[in-house]
């Protein structure tokens, strides 16, 4: 190829214009551009170099119409120029096949878009500025491959780059700042690598992955943005590593759509709203994070999202981790410092796993569980909270090795509804009780110590069953132990140490009003009789389940008589330990697992008899090695009491990228481990009948350990209407007979598909029934009386 230079001068001794140059030219030309003002189209078909002689700045071409710059050649370069667009329906640089470099250029328009690189071509873009205060800065659709290199994109009416469709870029040390919609978007299938670069000031979210797009993020900085830090809701793959987010407006990081990213030592903080946000089944591995000073929490989960976090610290700011929505993450080595809010907080039917967590100077609540939430924490250290080291209302929490000190309330609090399995915790210093038990709360605290606490060691005023087993109480001013109970025998205790205390030991019975109509106190032991709390009882006032109490009956006689046969020194006859319930979900698998363990340990073949509920999230990892490290943590966690597995089918199937190896790793795993702890645990199984038949034959262990299926049918429609007057009565609501007929009638004719949700379907029918009277009474005129208040009619169904 020859090699040719010529020269475009407006005072002489060249070509006049630039675009006469090129048509004079032969492949692999100079063209050398004299300082000036160039009004005119460049047309690039053929391969030459284009470049300003007095360098930046000296040379402005302006296209009066359409595109100033255009690639048909199979390349070409540009070097020094700046170009304009004055065609507002045109960008300044469109081509789209061949390769353009540009360097040092200074490119603007007033179009919706400054450059634009589609089809088969590539733009190989260093040291340059991109301007436009109109629309976009550079848009990418082709896949050839293109880079931006040291450039600036700024003051953009609309995104800074956007990579579409099956577009290819690579950005590198650039900044992008003052834009007023994203900083860089991507959708379609389109894929960047980001490196080495800044996002500054974007009104909308400043990264921004949708669609099937992908990114691959190091190095990057955000900050001081009005919308979102980076937004991620791609089902492409998507990475950050090394990154800061700082100043958004709104959430740092926002995850949704299922994205499963993979963020690496990002730090976020100072956003308006939460710290990190997953929503919408999204799902990720997280480590070394950390968020500053999140307005909101730090970080919120809902919407049965389950990502993984290992190393994450949360520094400052309103509340730490919030789980709502039937979001179930796993949550390992995590540090929560120095926030004015609540540590952990549990609610709306969440699940979670935190293991080895540390949460120091909180203003509010250590650990909250509340909402039908169901968690369990590994490894608590918690020192100097502003209220109750561990709080859980109508749910279920789990926490083991525990450490609370200094606690602003209570050390552990359990309130109605409360589920509570505490063991080898110790709660000391706290400005309350060590432990408190109240209204309708059960639970087992084994091997554990409550000292030095300004309360009582434990204080039981529940009629439900609390067991305490191996209990130490020392040095508290007030009890040892305060038991205010209806029942003597709804506390049970076995090896209490109780000692230098500041108060004896208090035991209140607290009888309902008899015939003076007034309650009174009796010190005396009554005989046990059938009770409120009594786990049995309360399976068989069930609504429904026929079927699963007549199982469940079976397989406690059974144990009956098998602790009968030991005692008598006969041997134990054959029978399942471990169970799979299937079934639809909302039939009450979880609660029948939950009872039956219960009425194992009263019965002593478990020692304490506590649930753990785990799913496909707790016990698969997302590395080789980490699922059996992850299963057995589970399975030693639930030791003395019942695994309940739900959905265990999926183990046998892959889920949220870990690959089928790593659920049939954990299926390995359960197998040995059930058979080296067979006389340790239950290990109950659930999910769909067909999905759990397909489940037992994936591994030769698995038939053989769960010999007995219980089968839990879906509720009928008189069955759902009696759980939504169960609802009603336990929040103080009476149904009248039309909406009684009226709900039967809905239950009915209700499709029974895979979104039909049992029980939970009832629950939430008369959540809304409760919305409706609401807002009807809210609407009324005159005077509401506590019948009006109470009454729930058939107009309260309508608008559902």
């Amino acid at each position: 190829m020859s090699s040719r230079k010529i020269v475009v001068s407006q005072s002489g001794g060249g070509y006049r214009s630039i675009r006469q140059a090129i048509e004079a030219s032969s492949p692999g030309s100079l063209i050398v551009v004299q300082a000036g003002h160039y009004q005119e189209n460049l047309l690039l078909d053929r391969v030459v170099t284009i470049a300003a002689e007095d360098g930046p700045g000296s040379v402005k071409v302006t296209a009066p119409s359409g595109p100033a710059v255009v690639l048909t050649a199979e390349s070409a370069a540009l070097n020094g120029l700046t170009i304009e667009a004055a065609d507002p329906q045109s960008p300044a640089v469109v081509f789209e096949q061949g390769q353009l470099a540009m360097t040092e250029c200074d490119v603007s328009s007033g179009a919706w878009a400054t450059i634009f690189v589609l089809g088969r071509a590539s733009l190989q873009m260093r040291s340059s500025r991109v301007g436009n205060t109109v629309g976009a800065g550079v848009v990418v659709t082709a896949s050839a491959g293109s880079v931006l290199d040291d450039c600036t994109l700024d003051q953009l009416g609309t995104s800074g780059v956007v990579v579409g469709e099956s577009g290819v870029l690579r950005l590198r040390a650039s900044t992008v700042s003052q834009v007023q919609g994203n900083g860089v978007c991507l959708n379609g299938q389109g894929t960047i690598d980001i490196e080495d670069c800044e996002i500054i000031g974007a009104v909308k979210p400043a990264l921004a992955v949708e669609q099937q797009a992908g990114a691959a993020v190091r190095r990057l900085s955000i900050r001081d943005g009005r919308g979102i830090g980076a937004y991620l809701a791609t089902t492409g793959s998507v990475s950050m590593e090394d990154s800061r987010i700082s100043g958004s407006g709104h959430d740092g990081v926002f995850v949704g759509n299922r994205c499963a990213p993979r963020l690496t030592r990002l730090t976020v903080s100072r956003s308006g709203r939460h710290g990190m946000r997953f929503i919408g089944q999204s799902a990720g591995v997280l480590e070394r994070c950390t968020v500053q000073n999140a307005s909101e929490a730090a970080v919120s989960l809902d919407e049965r999202s389950n990502p993984e976090f290992t190393r994450l610290e949360i520094e400052g700011g309103k509340d730490g981790v919030h789980l709502e929505g039937g979001a179930d993450p796993y949550l390992r080595q995590v540090q929560i410092v120095d926030i004015s809010g609540t540590g952990i907080q549990a609610t709306g039917d969440a699940r979670g796993s935190f293991e080895n967590v540390t949460i120091d100077r909180c203003g509010g609540t250590g650990v909250s569980a509340s909402g039908g939430a169901r968690t369990s924490i590994s490894g608590l250290s918690l020192r100097a909270s502003g209220g109750p080291g561990l709080k859980v209302l109508d749910a279920a929490l789990t926490c083991a090795e525990g450490d609370f000190a200094g606690t602003g309330g209570h050390g552990v609090e359990a309130g109605d509804g409360a589920e509570l399995s505490l063991s080898r915790c110790r709660v000391r210093d706290g400005k309350a009780s060590g432990a408190v038990f109240t209204a309708r709360s059960a639970g087992t605290i084994n091997d554990s110590e409550f000292t030095g606490n300004a309360g009582d060691g434990v204080s039981v005023e529940s009629n439900e069953i609390v067991r305490l087993l191996d209990v130490t109480v020392r040095d508290n001013r007030g009890a040892g132990l305060r038991r205010v109970v209806a029942s003597a025998d709804t506390v049970i205790v076995e090896g209490l140490t109780s000692n230098r205390n500041g108060e004896p030991d208090v035991e209140t019975l607290a009888v309902t009003a008899g015939e003076g109509g007034a309650a009174t106190t009796a010190t005396e032991e009554r005989a046990p009789a059938a009770r409120a709390g009594d786990p049995l009882q309360e399976l068989l006032g069930l609504v429904g389940l026929a079927g699963v109490k007549a199982e469940v009956s079976s397989l406690v006689n059974l144990n009956k008589m098998s602790q009968r046969r030991k005692e008598a020194g006969l041997s134990a006859p054959p029978m399942a330990r471990h169970l799979v319930f299937a079934g639809p979900p909302g039939t009450g698998k979880t609660t029948v697992a939950r009872l039956y363990g219960t009425i194992l340990a009263e019965l002593r073949v478990l020692r304490s008899g506590h649930l753990v509920e785990v799913a496909r999230a707790d016990l698969v990892a997302s590395i080789i090695g980490g699922t059996a490290i992850k299963t057995t943590e589970a399975f030693n966690r639930a030791l003395g009491g019942v695994l309940f597995i739900d959905e265990a089918y999926t183990l046998s199937s892959s889920g949220r990228g870990t690959g089928p190896d790593f659920g049939k790793e954990a299926i390995d795993t359960l197998v040995k481990l059930m058979e080296d702890h067979r006389d340790d645990v239950v290990v109950i199984a659930a999910g769909y009948t067909k999905d759990m038949k397909q489940f037992m034959e994936t591994n030769p262990g698995l038939e053989s350990r769960f010999s007995r299926t219980i089968e839990f049918e879906s509720y009928s429609a008189p069955e759902l209407v009696t759980i939504v007057e169960n609802q009603a009565v336990k929040h103080d609501y009476v149904l009248d007979e039309e909406l009684r007929a009226a709900l039967h009638d809905y239950f009915e004719v209700m499709p029974k598909d895979g979104t039909f949700g049992n029980g939970r379907t009832a629950r939430k029918v008369f959540e809304r029934l409760a919305d409706r009277q609401a807002t009807r009474l809210a609407m009324a005129t005159g005077m509401l009386t506590d019948e009006d208040l109470r009454l729930l009619t058939a107009a309260d169904l309508t608008d559902r």
